[in-house]
């Protein structure tokens, strides 16, 4: 008996290794369904995959189909943007893979696309694996840039007014000005159909002696202060980066850092 039980172990092991090498393991002996591992690297978006995720499932018995139920914990950056194609996976009789597949739910000019997305899935049913029943996916953009030529940079927070060299995705409404307070620094917003933008927490690459390095954050309402007017926006060619400087101490408030495009 123990050496039947060793043997079907073993077979488990070696069907999962043979399939895939970073498919998790299936310990059990019966047909359980378990994600290919607990956490995968940063996927990227773009036109050739349609914008989507593919989050491989496997399964330990390839006997007859199977359907494996899948559930998207929403957060505040993918909900109403992105969402499971389906909740259940089937696997065809013979196949030891499937695939869950994450879907923009809007059109892709309504997304900020300098975002980096977090998706965290989890397996649900009596034929999931107590291993690897849960993944966390991490993807962003794949962008083309092309110059568009100069533009004028005026800081409220660091004073003064300057030239710079921006940058245009061809895929949507997602520019990027070059070394914009600092050398080495890029800072990119995206514009959505009604004018809003929309950026991710970004380093200026200004260094405060006391308090270490400053980023732009979008505005937090629940800070208001006296520099606190509104939500960014684009009029024309003026862009208004609204922003919250910060530090790993803390917040220097509210400015008004405005972008003139070229």
């Amino acid at each position: 008996m123990k050496k039947i039980h060793l043997l079907l172990i073993v077979f488990v092991l070696a069907f999962v290794a043979c399939d895939q090498d970073n498919i998790g393991e299936l310990y059990e002996t019966n047909s359980y369904v378990a994600f290919s591992s607990s956490i995968v690297p940063e996927n990227i978006l773009s036109a050739d995959n349609n914008y989507s995720v593919s989050v491989q499932i496997a399964r330990s018995d390839l006997n007859e189909q199977t359907t494996a139920q899948v559930a998207l914990e929403m957060n505040d950056n993918i909900e109403g943007y992105f969402g499971l194609e389906s909740s259940s996976v089937n696997f065809a009789d013979g196949e030891g893979t499937a695939y869950a597949k994450i879907v923009p739910l809007v059109d892709i000019s309504q997304i900020d696309v300098s975002k980096v997305y977090e998706f965290k899935l989890t397996l649900e049913g009596d034929n999931v694996s107590e291993f690897y029943n849960e993944t966390t996916y991490r993807a962003s953009f794949l962008l083309t840039y092309q110059s568009i030529g100069s533009g004028t940079f005026s800081s409220e927070f660091f004073g003064g007014e300057w030239t710079v060299q921006i940058e245009k995705a061809l895929e949507a409404d997602v520019y990027r000005i070059l070394d914009c307070y600092t050398e080495g620094y890029n800072i990119s917003f995206s514009v959505n159909s009604e004018n809003n933008i929309f950026y991710s927490t970004q380093q200026t690459g200004y260094v405060d002696e006391d308090y270490g390095m400053v980023s732009i954050e979008m505005p937090d309402a629940d800070e208001p202060d006296s520099y606190y007017m509104g939500e960014p926006y684009r009029d024309g060619k003026t862009c208004f980066l609204l922003g919250r400087f910060t530090v790993d101490a803390g917040s220097y408030g509210h400015w008004y850092e405005v972008v003139t495009l070229p």
